[in-house]
């Protein structure tokens, strides 16, 4: 544990000295999770909370794929082409602890972009927060490790850091409309079978799990995200496990 927090500060140092990644990562997560909330509430006639907090939970579900299924398929792929991951091997850490201690960083960043963009809209609209806000908590934290974890495996298949946010947003596209980002008018032109196919993504499972966090009710009915989230989490381990590379791509 103690070499994962090592190179998570590392990861942290390097990311929150860099004013203009980190600007432009909160300009555009505020923008896409608070301001098409915003723009929906005011546009109603009349308050609706469930179309805001549709909208809420399903931009919600694209910042944090943007931040954690890109930052690490991007991050992942320059460190292995400069050659850092290879020196962090080689000063004796292992493995699980460098990509270990990536995930809590970029899992930080996702998780902290998300408490910001909720917080503007229970102070900016009347979107009430969640009555188990532990919950709300829990479940941003496991959406943003899985993402995360995909994200590793995006770097897998697309090693060139330039080409790694192109490749990701198919699949940020398609965690969008499923969870609702798009709005409801969108997805309820889809077919039966393609909303039932974009529900077994993660975002899926964190709208139901969000969605249960702001309204509350019986904690029985997370069985089936929380077996979404844990099939997924699998997948990653076990691709990251058997066919992650740490030299460069000559």
């Amino acid at each position: 544990m103690r070499d994962v927090l090592a190179v998570a500060r590392l990861g942290g140092r390097l990311f929150w000295g860099d004013a203009r990644a980190v600007g432009g990562i909160a300009v555009l997560g505020v923008c896409l999770g608070a301001g098409l909330p915003l723009l929906i509430a005011a546009s109603l006639r009349s308050r609706d909370v469930e179309v805001v907090l549709g909208m809420h939970l399903g931009m919600l579900a694209v910042v944090l794929t943007m931040v954690a299924t890109t930052q690490t398929a991007v991050t992942l792929s320059a460190r292995r082409e400069m050659l850092v991951l290879k020196r962090l091997r080689a000063s004796g850490l292992r493995g699980r602890a460098i990509i270990g201690g990536e995930l809590v960083n970029i899992v930080t960043q996702a998780t902290l972009l998300s408490a910001l963009v909720s917080v503007i809209l229970y102070t900016s609209t009347y979107v009430p927060p969640p009555e188990l806000p532990l919950l709300f908590a829990a479940c941003v934290v496991a959406v943003a490790g899985v993402l995360a974890l995909i994200g590793v495996i995006f770097s897998i298949l697309t090693r060139r850091p330039d080409l790694n946010a192109p490749a990701t947003i198919p699949f940020i596209v398609a965690s969008a409309i499923g969870a609702g980002g798009y709005g409801p008018f969108v997805t309820g032109l889809l077919p039966g079978w393609v909303q039932w196919t974009l529900d077994l993504l993660p975002t899926g499972a964190m709208v139901e799990i969000a969605g249960l966090a702001y309204r509350g009710g019986e904690l029985a009915t997370l069985t089936g995200p929380v077996v979404n989230l844990t099939v997924w989490a699998l997948f990653g381990l076990v691709t990251v496990r058997f066919l992650f590379r740490w030299d460069p791509r000559r």
